[in-house]
């Protein structure tokens, strides 16, 4: 045979032995010599287990010589990596198999146009859909373009295989015994179809042990244990007078079946139909038509999942909207202030005396302007256990003093009816008489026993109370009533009676406080600014008053506390939903990498590399868990929306609550879904990339 450094194959002495646990190494092929020239029509024959199907192997790339040198345009295979191999695979050689390997879920369209997804080529998508529609009208297949496999006779289907082979215009055809599974007129076909690309200038190599398909070529290597037993040249057997005028007229130009032609709108309607349609048939059809035929273990496995992402999202939701309305809560009850008052029970303990207080009008002022950066100390000023008279009832009740209509404010002090206190009604010389009713004061002050308000005096506002047997006696306006109100620290709230300190004070209430309400600046903690009075009042005390303090920022810190390790504990069983929904996906990946063995040769086989495979299945597992990620989620807004509105309905706290999607737990309950795809996709992923490309094609 003539020996030219253009070979596509060069073989020198090359060995291939098959080795496995607890078996005897078994030699394959021995010292085998061979070179294939560009153009050649090569059929290689032996019986069953004489090694041409292993030969066959090497030549394709689908295996590597335990000795010897193999070449495949001129780049010795032993120095190049499974990446290399795949890329040469992809290009050089294109397969005809026995059994058509065409991938069932894929139309044929698909089919042929599956070595295209591996191409390092520049090829646009349209260019391969143009080349594969040009292999369609050559071999008679454009009605069936759009149809699946198992649609099509045997011979369409070896037509398909063949489009398939020839989609990225390889230098080699190689056939594995291209028609053991054709009837005789079909196999007749498939025959004068290889002769024809032959005298294209297309090189073949077929693998058969029928001498009929062997007479077809023009030389005949035959192989018996492993070795070549003889290379002869033969005048290969015609078909007619066609495959003479082809061989005749043969410009040895392998790219003419790719010559463009004018499309037709039909032809153009089906190229559109498929690129449509082809990116989801590639990656996700496969494993979603695998999970239809188990619906039962499908959906328990994705319940899992999408109860654990339903749990995180519904407790982040939920736990931010309550958060938000506690702490609006508790800004109203106020949490920026704290209160700070004489220690009484700790001073009996100790045998500290007993301190007399701060006195309003001449410490406090002076401890406010030492304060003035960090915050202000505000009065209690009160008068307790008063017999309050209105002109039909009575009731017995406390004052409470009013510093200012900032403090007012700061309290949420909104009036129902009439109005809040003027800002001259709090000076010391203005000696307003006024007085804001809460709610239920009101209704004890001027509601007949029944409830209703008195028919001579419709409103409180404008009306007189007189206030008797306390610290403070007088008659006092009401000005408004005051809307209700909700508090944590005094339950009685709504009864109270706000009066202007200094009104007070000029009454006969006592100027010295024991008790204050410390109200940090905006960014100062409450805490922290309580504790700073305490140690100011303590230095102006000569340190002989015990103090304490109380701040509603605590109690928040607190609920916030208790909230956040509800949160926690429902989260941790959420992860440890996700982790068991996780663990289904692994396993239900794992059985579908082994469904789909034999798919995973076919595409080692034409050209994808490890890293395809992997990548293909990573896509499936986190499209799946994606899936019911999706589904956790949408169950989590319904969960969470009727959560609330049963909340608004049943908690008047809670009329605030409404639902809003929460744009924090949707990222994270995506991240957890994707997370969970390749986490446990990566296993299985690794498990189809690492099968071999010989062992994964002979699974059915």
């Amino acid at each position: 045979m003539p020996q030219a450094s253009s070979a596509l194959f060069e073989l020198e002495r090359v060995g291939y032995t098959y080795e496995a646990i607890n078996t005897p190494a078994f030699d394959a092929l021995t010292d085998i010599n061979l070179t294939i020239q560009p153009g050649e029509f090569v059929a290689i024959t032996g019986a069953s287990g004489s090694g041409k199907s292993t030969l066959m192997h090497l030549l394709g790339l689908m295996a590597e010589p335990s000795r010897g040198t193999l070449k495949v345009v001129t780049q010795n295979v032993s120095k190049l990596d499974a990446n290399a191999q795949a890329d040469l695979r992809n290009k050089t050689i294109g397969f005809l198999f026995q059994q058509f390997f065409l991938l069932p879920q894929l139309t044929v369209l698909e089919n042929i146009l599956l070595p295209t997804e591996y191409s390092r080529q520049a090829n646009s998508r349209s260019e391969w859909l143009s080349r594969a529609e040009l292999l369609l009208e050559k071999f008679d297949l454009v009605e069936q373009g759009h149809k699946k496999p198992s649609r099509l006779s045997g011979g369409q289907r070896q037509r398909v295989a063949l489009c398939r082979a020839l989609i990225m215009n390889p230098d080699v055809l190689m056939c594995d015994e291209p028609t053991g599974a054709l009837d005789s007129a079909t196999a007749q076909e498939v025959l004068k179809t290889l002769v024809e690309l032959n005298a294209e200038g297309r090189t073949i190599v077929v693998i058969t042990h029928d001498p009929e398909v062997a007479r077809c070529a023009k030389r005949v290597i035959r192989i018996s244990d492993g070795r070549i037993t003889s290379d002869e040249e033969i005048r290969p057997i015609k078909f007619g007078e066609k495959e003479a005028q082809l061989a005749n007229s043969s410009t040895g130009n392998k790219a003419s079946a790719t010559t463009p032609r004018i499309h037709s709108s039909a032809k153009i309607m089906s190229v559109a139909y498929a690129q449509i349609k082809h990116s989801a048939a590639q990656m996700f059809v496969p494993t979603f038509e695998s999970l239809a035929t188990q619906r039962l273990r499908t959906v328990l496995t994705m319940t899992g999942l999408l109860l654990g992402v339903a749990s995180i999202f519904i407790m982040l939701t939920l736990t931010g909207q309550v958060s938000r309305v506690f702490s609006e809560f508790f800004e109203t009850q106020g949490a920026r202030k704290a209160f700070v008052s004489f220690d009484g029970r700790q001073a009996e303990k100790t045998g500290a005396p007993q301190w007399r207080g701060m006195h309003v009008l001449h410490d406090l002022p002076k401890l406010n302007e030492q304060l003035i950066k960090l915050g202000r100390i505000d009065p209690l000023v009160s008068a307790e256990d008063c017999k309050i008279l209105s002109s039909s009832n009575n009731f017995q009740g406390g004052l409470n003093g009013m510093n200012s209509l900032q403090e007012a404010q700061e309290n949420n002090l909104q009036v129902s009816n009439g109005r809040l206190p003027m800002p001259h009604e709090f000076e010391e010389s203005s000696g307003a008489r006024i007085a804001l009713l809460g709610s239920d004061a009101a209704v004890k002050l001027f509601s007949t026993s029944s409830g209703k308000k008195n028919s001579k005096e419709q409103t409180p506002v404008g009306q007189s109370i007189t206030v008797r047997g306390c610290n403070f006696e007088g008659i006092l306006t009401v000005v408004g009533v005051l809307k209700p109100q909700d508090s944590l620290m005094d339950r009685g709230i709504n009864s109270n009676i706000y009066v202007p300190s200094n009104t007070l004070l000029t009454g006969g209430v006592s100027p010295y406080n024991r008790r204050v309400v410390t109200v940090p600046n905006r960014g100062i903690s409450p805490t922290w600014f309580a504790q700073y009075v305490i140690g100011k009042l303590k230095i102006m005390t000569d340190n002989r008053f015990p103090f304490r303090f109380f701040a509603a920022e605590q109690e928040l810190e607190k609920f916030n506390l208790m909230l956040s390790i509800l949160t926690g504990l429902t989260l941790v069983i959420g992860a440890l939903c996700t982790l068991i929904g996780g663990i289904g996906v692994m396993n239900i990946m794992l059985v579908n990498v082994h469904e789909r063995i034999q798919e995973v040769g076919i595409r080692k086989a034409v050209g994808a590399r490890d890293a395809n495979i992997r990548s293909q299945f990573l896509l499936e597992s986190t499209g799946l868990c994606l899936l019911s990620g999706a589904l956790g989620t949408f169950v989590g807004i319904a969960v969470s929306a009727i959560a609330l509105k049963i909340a608004q309905n049943f908690l008047p706290q809670a009329a605030s609550l409404s639902f809003h999607l929460d744009i924090v737990a949707l990222i994270v309950a995506l991240i957890v879904s994707l997370g969970a795809g390749l986490i446990f996709g990566t296993w299985p992923a690794r498990r189809a990339a690492a099968l071999d490309i010989v062992d994964a094609l002979k699974q059915e």
